[in-house]
């Protein structure tokens, strides 16, 4: 007993300082923030601030950008990453190489990958010099409803080396065996990906997701340097009517409007957690 406790002892001292710091700048932080949000001044008024946020219009746009950004980028990333990694997965002596391309862009600086998407991008950029010279209308991607798509695409092209990455490793754990056992048994390439593969990575999948969804609300690094404080309304994120009341010293509305976006993180998490928990390959 002694002895257990004494490892028990200097785990905790090891864990310590990871602990302190999660308490200081992320859990502290995360209080006060809620009791801001239940103030006006030094005046009490308790979830006022979170009714006349759903009653801004400001508000509501930047909650249903954010929700269509995250319910649209996330699941195509996904898919995407996922069909690459099966397709490397079959060429294993060029898959290093392509694997390793692919994360360039999530190490290549963010002011170096800005000027690559405004001379791709810009009115008078690459896209819309080839439209030009095809004879067809050139597009607005920064001031349209092409905004959103161009974000996407930027959010896609990004991470979607690292989710390949991801995603490999998940299919290299799957065993051999049961593939052999299926092509024995008849079963197509179809049934294998979908009866085998994908139930065997549900773990993988639901980490990918969580790192993926992290990763969409640092999408504003982008759309701030692209778009600046006040993007058109198509890319009008939370993140942006966040820094923007940050901005006008509004800390009653920016802390509530973080704990609604804290919370909103929380909740699809903890539905994915359930499904993956629910629609566990051990079963």
């Amino acid at each position: 007993m002694k002895r257990k406790r004494k490892e028990h002892l200097i785990a905790f001292l090891f864990i310590l300082p990871s602990f302190a710091g999660i308490v200081v700048f992320y859990i502290v932080p995360y209080i006060i923030c809620f009791v801001k949000s239940l103030y006006i001044g030094n005046t009490f008024v308790g979830i006022e601030n979170y009714i006349q946020l759903f009653k801004n219009n400001t508000f509501l746009l930047a909650l249903k950008n954010t929700a269509i950004f995250t319910v649209v980028a996330i699941p195509l990333l996904m898919v995407i990453s996922f069909l690459i990694a099966l397709f490397l997965n079959s060429f294993k002596k060029i898959s290093s190489f392509f694997r390793s391309a692919l994360l360039i862009p999530v190490v290549v600086p963010i002011a170096s990958l800005i000027c690559v998407w405004q001379v791709i991008f810009d009115d008078y950029g690459a896209i819309n010099g080839l439209l030009s010279s095809l004879g067809l209308n050139t597009v607005e991607f920064f001031n349209s409803g092409f905004s959103m798509v161009m974000i996407i695409f930027i959010y896609v092209w990004k991470y979607c080396g690292f989710c390949v990455i991801l995603f490999t490793a998940g299919l290299a754990n799957v065993p051999q065996s049961l593939y052999e056992s299926a092509r024995l048994d008849g079963a197509n390439s179809f049934q294998i990906v979908k009866k085998i593969t994908i139930p065997m990575i549900t773990p993988t999948t639901f980490f990918v997701f969580l790192m993926e969804l992290i990763y969409s609300f640092k999408i504003f690094r982008e759309v701030f340097a692209l778009f600046g404080d006040y993007p058109n309304t198509n890319v009008y994120f939370l993140q942006n009517f966040i820094n923007n009341n940050y901005y006008n010293l509004n800390y009653p509305r920016l802390s509530s409007a973080s704990i609604i976006l804290s919370v909103f993180m929380i909740a699809v998490l903890l539905a994915f957690f359930i499904f993956e928990r629910k629609h566990s390959f051990a079963e």
